[in-house]
């Protein structure tokens, strides 16, 4: 009796390292909070749809610069058009120059398994892009 008591006690003790320790590094490695700077490699991998304007505006983002594509029937021109617009990090925040004085403030949310990317300004929804050839439609 003595002998199964006393693997009790061991097996609890364990199971009780196991469970407590364990707990501060799931926290640590399984955080789903994307950070700025891995929402714009986010925006620079890919090739980005407007909403509304799926089959004829995509949009790229490189070397701190927004290009514009046109197209029709999803079907994009080779080169962007003329006219980039800058883009900068700045806390946690996208700033973006739309050129002539026009620069604003973006919150970026990222959703859809890094699918579908919504710019934020003043806390009120300002666009929405698709990752061009994914699954997003899914989501919607």
């Amino acid at each position: 009796m003595k002998n199964i008591f006393s693997h009790f006690f061991l097996l609890v003790v364990l199971l009780s390292i196991t469970v407590f320790s364990s707990c501060e590094d799931s926290n640590e490695k399984f955080s789903t909070e994307l950070t700025i700077q891995d929402k714009v490699e986010i925006l620079k991998n890919g090739e980005w749809l407007l909403k509304g304007f799926e089959d004829t505006v995509m949009h790229t983002f490189k070397d701190g610069k927004r290009f514009t594509y046109y197209g029709t029937a999803g079907v994009f021109q080779d080169e962007a058009i003329p006219g980039t617009e800058d883009y900068i990090v700045s806390g946690d925040l996208l700033m973006m120059d739309f050129n002539f004085g026009n620069n604003y403030t973006f919150g970026i949310k990222v959703s859809c398994n890094n699918t579908i990317v919504e710019f934020f300004r003043d806390g009120e929804l300002n666009t929405t892009l698709y990752k061009r050839d994914s699954n997003y439609k899914e989501c919607l």
